[in-house]
This record gives structure tokens, C-alpha cells and sequence, in this order.
């Protein structure tokens, strides 16, 4: 987990990542006003694909010790009851109460159902007879999976770029 001020985190992407930096900086002028949404969907497409932890924190410790003599880097124990929330189960075992129950961001109803994940703010879900299933609603798709295949989900990105769907990623 990194714990960072702002100020140093845009600190480092503009000495290692200067074209990420540049990119953020334009979406961050357009939050708030109504180019936002068709400035980040012109923007974000393009941002390199890299982790935090290759951009900026491999290179970030190899660097000089900043001024004052303080390092760049520090890792430190911590107890922060921390979840790496990569997946949707991992949403589902995070948000349930207890095993086996379903979870429902929206109004819903089940009936012989159990182990469930939905999704769905603006509809109404209905269960009947299913278990263990995660289904996402948004304004443009639905995903519905197993719980236990729910990282398969990042299966689809290659799916949908190479039949220019970008706008469902």
C-alpha cells in the first residue's frame, strides 16, 4: 500500500512519467466544467499501461536522497486492514456480512438465491435459484459471472479493443 502527499506523487510522475503528468494535468483542468467527460474518453485511452509501482516507485528509489538528506522512499509495517480489491469477489467478501448472503448495491429480491453479487443502481434485480454470481449494470453493459471467475473479467479488454469498443473498457 503507498501512502504519498499529492504533491509528491505529482512530483515523481512528472520526473518519471512526464507524458502521464502532462495527460493528468489537462483531464484534472477539465474537472468540473462540461468538457470533462469527452476530455478524459479523448485522454485516457492513450495513458500508458504501466504500474505504479514500475513508473514511479522502482525508479523513485534509486534516485539522490531529496533535499535535507530525508529518502525518497520509506516502507514502513503498518496494520491497516487493507484488501486488495482486484476483483469483483473480492468487492462481494468485503461488502458481505456473512457467507452466503447476496449483496445488492440497489433494490432486489431473491428467492432460493445465495452467494450473489449485484451491481445495479438504477434497475431492479430479481434472483431466483442462482448462487455464487456477480452481475454489473452500467449505463452501456451488463456483466454477469461467476464469482469465483471474476477476474476473468480483464479477459474481455483484448475482446473489445480489437472490435473498437474502447467505450465499454
Amino acid at each position: 500500500m503507498f501512502f504519498w502527499r499529492a504533491s509528491s506523487f505529482l512530483e515523481c510522475l512528472r520526473r518519471f512519467l512526464p507524458a502521464t503528468h502532462h495527460a493528468l494535468a489537462e483531464i484534472g483542468e477539465a474537472i468540473g466544467t462540461p468538457r470533462y467527460q469527452r476530455t478524459l474518453g479523448r485522454i485516457y485511452p492513450r495513458l500508458e499501461n504501466i504500474s505504479v509501482d514500475y513508473a514511479v516507485m522502482e525508479p523513485a528509489t534509486r534516485g539522490r536522497r531529496i533535499s535535507g538528506g530525508a529518502p525518497r522512499v520509506s516502507v514502513i509495517p503498518a496494520q491497516v486492514g487493507w484488501s486488495d480489491i482486484g476483483s469483483w469477489a473480492a468487492v462481494y467478501d468485503l461488502a458481505t456480512g456473512k457467507p452466503g448472503a447476496n449483496v445488492s448495491t440497489g433494490p432486489s429480491f431473491t428467492l432460493d438465491a445465495r452467494g450473489n453479487y449485484f451491481w445495479s443502481a438504477k434497475k431492479f434485480v430479481a434472483a431466483i435459484g442462482v448462487h455464487d454470481l456477480v452481475l454489473v449494470e452500467t449505463n452501456d453493459a451488463i456483466l454477469v459471472c461467476s464469482r469465483d471467475r471474476s477476474q476473468d473479467v480483464a479477459k474481455i479488454v483484448p475482446w473489445l479493443e480489437q472490435r473498437n469498443l474502447r467505450t465499454l473498457i
